[in-house]
């Protein structure tokens, strides 16, 4: 159990007894900072989360963003974003792939049909023969995830893959699911009103309920220790996205039939805390009580404890608030049309208790009555006093930095191109479906962000980018700042207007105040970043959905850099309009948008210096707001022939993504021309946010800026030969592209 003494001893003093076993374990999940978030629901609070264009806000199982009008019809976008990190770094496929199956649950119950996932994956770095199995997680996290997208026929449109000896004792996996949903058709996850005024029961469906699973919100809330590790093991749930596909078809149905009945229900996944959790959430948020007779629970075993049955978090399963007249239909839609318990046994459908008016929460195992609580004390907001232990930060470079004597400009841009961190992801998203829907516009690699028709009959696009970075440890602050802002120049960069975020905060032990003081930071960051950089005039992005992972550490007190992690989405009018990032054409100028500065701190130019300030890449706030509304300027008037933002790796980096391109297979050649440079480390590495455009007719664009009183630099221009040349003031370097083809694919079969 994660409950503290402190926690027990505040139980019982609620209850003014002793809690039996069943209530332990429901306090235990629901107290636990998985589930109540009690050191970071005052931080998240500073958040800014409403907008007009808010469908559903924070709150519920999913975020939803209003998307487009069509055929008057006001479509909207369903988000959830969660970690499944603990998990992950124990049992890497059913970690990796329950995360992604929990994202896509909480879709599935708002209503709305998924249409897409993205994931965030940091993982170690192997160092010769220690950390060995590092590249053995990687490799199973990433079957985890094709192992459930594939089989449910869900895209998974993106995302990035990051490396640090921080993830070395824990990987991180972020995953958010998209859905489109009809505003009208939203569910809500509570018990609607409409039960004050006739009976409603609570309806199970699903997986049978197993051990698997079974406190899992308490380890997810907990350091990892590798001496309960076979206790570990069993808190890792089990995935079957088989099936879960039968049973998105047998929801769609249910829905359908609710529609057209005009019923109004109460909709929930089982995720952490199980039956507990979801059941009592469902009761509370609608201002009723629920009482439970857990021997209509179907379960894989007989002999399963009652507090198993109560707080295992079994996947693949959901809850449902229902008019007790539509009961049976309901059930017979599950367990007749679709034939569930034929499919798997003792899954299916059943009744298992009934909505209440008294605020109550009780259970009922083999006619005894093993929990009676009031509701509202184990779904309370649970709040844990947390403390900051503020540190100096450098802001402002005041030093220049200067190269070690004994390394060349040309062994940088090597080392860059071999760097797994740089290098072509084909490795990751080859195993994914991208297209299973058919609406896949601009595949993952094609840019940053990868964009969809989600539609039908409507060329508006939707954009989305998942992003984090490396700076946390030097800069928490502009780690929140710096992933907000990569994400929407992401989204920017295709031709895209950037809509919502959502935010996945992944952090070490919140028990220690300088952990604690990088999560503050970190948000403020992110808060600061959505309302400045809005494209609205009093609105910001909001923030609709989220999640918190503490404890992203070992016994052994090796945290993980604070991982602030952003997904963006964005509207496109027409996809027609949408480009990528790659090179196509010979005779194309690019330019660079966005001023380099000398802030070297947790790039991948640090360890190459001699000299230089302890400064992250800052975010300007000014200076990016105007930057992205220049480049959505010039696709409105069609002078952008490819686009791609500058951030990891800087200008080299980027330059290099839109040469060779998703395959690494050049089409031109490209002669980058930076010999009239002062500060060549910092044009060429340096990772402020800016961008690259390829251009056929930088007349106009001189023109816009020069309106907009936005600098620009022209850098160079594309080539037939296939050849990379790079003109700095003292030297000119040359690469032949198919030998950089060869390099930048190296970790790719």
């Amino acid at each position: 159990m994660a409950l503290s003494d402190n926690d027990l001893k505040q139980i019982k003093e609620i209850l003014k007894r002793d809690p039996s076993a069943v209530e332990y374990y429901i306090f235990d999940a629901m107290w636990s900072e998985h589930c109540s978030y009690k050191s970071s629901k005052p931080i998240l609070k500073r958040l800014p989360t409403k907008a007009e264009s808010v469908a559903l806000g924070i709150g519920e199982d999913s975020g939803i963003i209003r998307f487009h009008d069509h055929d008057g019809e006001s479509y909207c976008i369903a988000i959830s974003h969660e970690s499944h990190n603990h998990p992950s770094q124990i049992l890497p496929i059913e970690g990796a792939a329950t995360g992604v199956g929990g994202c896509v649950r909480d879709v599935y119950c708002m209503g709305a049909d998924v249409i897409g996932v993205l994931n965030s994956l940091h993982f170690g770095v192997k160092n010769g023969s220690d950390n060995f199995f590092v590249e053995e997680i990687e490799e199973k996290v990433i079957q985890g995830i094709a192992d459930y997208g594939n089989p449910l026929g869900v895209p998974v449109l993106g995302g990035e893959t990051l490396y640090h000896p921080s993830y070395n004792d824990n990987c991180l996996v972020n995953v958010a699911a998209l859905g489109l949903i009809k505003e009208k058709n939203i569910i809500h996850s509570y018990v609607p009103k409409q039960a004050e005024s006739e009976p409603y029961e609570i309806i199970l469906f699903g997986k049978p309920t197993d051990s698997t699973g079974f406190g899992g919100a308490s380890f997810s809330s907990d350091t990892l220790d590798e001496d309960n590790k076979e206790t570990n093991v069993g808190a890792v749930q089990v995935h079957d996205p088989f099936l879960k596909r039968v049973f998105v078809e047998a929801i769609k149905a249910c829905l359908r039939y609710l529609e057209e009945n005009k019923i109004e229900i109460g909709f929930k996944d089982l995720g952490a805390g199980g039956i507990a959790c979801a059941t009592s959430e469902l009761a509370v948020a609608g201002g009723f009580g629920v009482a439970l007779d857990l021997d209509k629970v179907l379960i894989s075993d007989p002999r399963l404890k009652p507090e198993v049955i109560a707080c295992s978090e079994t996947q693949e399963r959901f809850a449902m608030a229902v008019p007790a007249t539509d009961t049976q239909a309901i059930l017979d839609i599950f367990n007749k049309q679709f034939q569930i318990p034929d499919l798997h046994p003792q899954a299916g459908a059943s009744c298992i208790g009934v909505v209440t008016k008294e605020k109550t929460y009780k259970i009922n195992y083999q006619s005894n009555i093993v929990c009676d609580l009031d509701v509202a004390t184990i779904t309370t907001e649970v709040h844990a006093d947390r403390h900051s232990e503020p540190r100096i930060i450098e802001k402002e470079a005041t030093i220049k930095a200067e190269l070690n004597k004994n390394v060349s400009l040309e062994e940088i841009c090597n080392t860059y191109l071999n760097s797994k961190l740089n290098a072509s992801k084909r490795y990751v998203y080859r195993f994914f479906d991208n297209a299973v829907k058919g609406n896949t516009v601009i595949y993952p690699g094609e840019a940053d962000a990868v964009v969809i028709k989600p539609i039908p009959n409507s060329n508006t696009g939707l954009a989305v980018s998942m992003d984090s970075n490396l700076y946390g440890n030097t800069d928490p602050y502009t780690a929140g700042a710096y992933a907000v802002s990569e994400s929407i120049r992401n989204i920017i960069s295709v031709g895209a207007k950037p809509l919502a975020l959502t935010d996945c905060l992944n952090y070490g032990n919140p028990e220690k105040p300088a952990v604690f003081f990088d999560f503050e930071q970190g948000v403020d960051g992110i808060r600061d970043a959505a309302n400045q950089l809005s494209f609205h005039e009093s609105d910001p992005i909001p923030i609709i959905s989220g999640n918190v992972s503490f404890y992203n550490e070992s016994k052994q007190g090796n945290a993980v850099v604070p991982s602030p992690v952003i997904c963006a989405v964005g509207k496109i009018d027409d996809i027609a309009m949408a480009k990528t990032s790659q090179l196509f054409k010979d005779t194309l100028t690019l330019v660079r948008i966005g001023k380099r500065y000398e802030e070297f701190a947790q790039t991948q130019l640090e360890p190459y210096l001699s000299e230089y300030s302890s400064v992250a890449p800052q975010v300007r706030f000014e200076q990016e707001k105007k930057q992205n509304e220049l480049v959505l300027d010039l696709y409105k008037h069609n002078l952008v022939e490819s686009c791609h933002d500058i951030s990891m790796g800087g200008l080299w980096v980027s330059v290099i993504e839109m040469v060779l391109g998703e395959r690494g297979k050049p089409f031109v050649g490209l002669e980058l021309d930076l010999s009239t440079s002062k500060q060549i480390l910092a044009d060429l590495f340096s990772e402020n946010g800016g961008y690259v455009i390829a251009t056929h007719n930088i007349d106009a664009i001189k023109q816009r800026c020069e309106q907009q009183q936005i600098d620009i630099d022209v850098i160079g221009n594309t080539i037939s030969n296939k050849q990379l040349r790079l003109k700095t003031a003292s030297e000119t370097i040359q690469w032949n592209l198919d030998d950089m083809s060869q390099q930048w694919n190296q970790f790719n079969p």
